[in-house]
């Protein structure tokens, strides 16, 4: 689960990757969570405060996600074979190192 902007949660299921956001519901005043989108890929999330980009890690794949600050909507930005066969990826903040782990 990462919380994205302080909020939109992104969250793993089983199946899919999740995408919540506040919403504030003025008959009862209260502030609720509402389901806006999902991912049909099942794998580890990895998100950097205050980085626009998560990454999904699956067995094969790797995906890169952009999300739009204003309506945390995720953009598929791009895709690569997950030949280090990681469950988790860390590409530094200069984007010259990464790590792999498993």
């Amino acid at each position: 689960m990462e919380m994205l902007f302080d909020q939109a949660l992104c969250v793993r299921s089983s199946s899919k990757i999740l995408f919540f956001k506040q919403i504030y519901n003025k008959m009862d005043e209260i502030t609720e969570w509402v389901l806006y989108n999902s991912i049909n890929v099942r794998g580890f999330i990895y998100f950097i405060r205050g980085n626009v980009r998560i990454q999904i890690t699956t067995d094969q794949l790797i995906y890169f996600y952009l999300i739009d600050t204003e309506t945390f909507e995720p953009t598929l930005e791009n895709v690569m074979y997950n030949y280090m066969m990681c469950n988790q990826m860390m590409i530094g903040a200069m984007k010259k190192y990464s790590i792999t782990y498993k």
